[in-house]
């Protein structure tokens, strides 16, 4: 009886074998089939991101595309009374008796006008921008761009301290450059409480790399300042931090306007402590050699 019993439980054991084999090998089958899932769910998480963002990327192209279109017919629509605000003031200057202070503002008026059908002449394909830059003073353009600002920091009692040597020349598109340090200037103007401050410098300096002959123009602002998640979308088109009053193009214009010139824009900005605000920091070359 017990060479029996003994008999049977040799003969159990290749089944416990197995069994524990076959069990091994289902372990090691749920383990390969977890991973693949994981793979599976990690691609197709990629895959959803991938979309998400040509999605996105789309939607902003077909963005750009409406205001390309929009751009073009309010251009149109522009340029006929433009032309007649433009012969009243030609008119207004060659009164007689006026007096010099009206006239230099007559002048400015008419600068800009012109400066107006300049944008929408290019948004009409009508004009080309001159095929080499000018060379002029850059504290004779800070101070256009003060001057055409003049009432809103006035109203801001906002106080602008430039600092430029009047010597300091450089050889760009002037009126492009105008529009940067035009955006640059509004948004600190925007940015900063009543009573702020602001400071406009250029200067001779090394450029981001190292470049040297390089000219850097900063406007910096004692304003609230820009969180880190901001400071990495400012330069989209379409995003900005003034809710429904801004249109999220000035700083998107501006840096494709410095690039086109070969230099670069950075900013760096804090929203608390002693230095407080955002510092915008464009460096040009002094010779546009690559435009002349």
């Amino acid at each position: 009886m017990a060479g029996e019993l003994t008999n049977n439980a040799k003969a159990d054991e290749p089944d416990v074998a197995a069994m524990n084999e076959a069990l091994m090998l289902g372990l090691v089958r749920q383990h390969e089939l977890i991973e693949a899932a994981e793979l599976l769910n990690a691609k197709l998480q990629e895959e959803i991101i991938a979309r998400k963002r040509a999605e996105e990327a789309l939607v902003s192209s077909e963005k750009l595309a409406s205001v390309g279109r929009m751009a073009a017919v309010l251009a149109h629509e522009i340029n006929n009374p433009l032309e007649a605000v433009m012969n009243v003031l030609f008119l207004a200057q060659a009164t007689e008796g006026i007096p010099e202070v009206a006239r230099q503002h007559l002048e400015t008026a008419d600068a800009e006008l012109k400066r107006i059908a300049h944008i929408t002449r290019q948004t009409l394909g009508f004009y080309r921008e001159p095929s080499a830059p000018i060379t002029f003073h850059v504290a004779i353009l800070l101070d256009s761009v003060v001057d055409l600002l003049r009432a809103k920091h006035f109203s801001k009692r906002a106080i602008v301290d430039k600092q430029c040597e009047k010597e300091l020349q450089m050889t760009a598109f002037q009126g492009e450059m105008r529009q940067v340090i035009s955006n640059l200037l509004m948004n600190s103007l925007d940015a900063i409480p009543d009573t702020g401050k602001i400071t406009l410098r250029a200067a001779i300096s090394r450029g981001f790399r190292g470049e040297r002959h390089c000219i850097r123009i900063t406007v910096s602002d004692n304003g609230q300042g820009m969180s880190k998640s901001a400071l990495g979308k400012i330069f989209q088109p379409f995003f900005t931090t003034k809710g429904s009053v801004g249109n999220g193009l000035g700083l998107w214009v501006s840096k494709q306007i410095v690039e086109k010139h070969g230099g670069s824009i950075q900013v760096r900005s804090r929203t608390s402590g002693p230095h407080q605000g955002t510092t915008f920091s464009v460096v040009l070359p002094v010779r546009l050699v690559a435009l002349i």
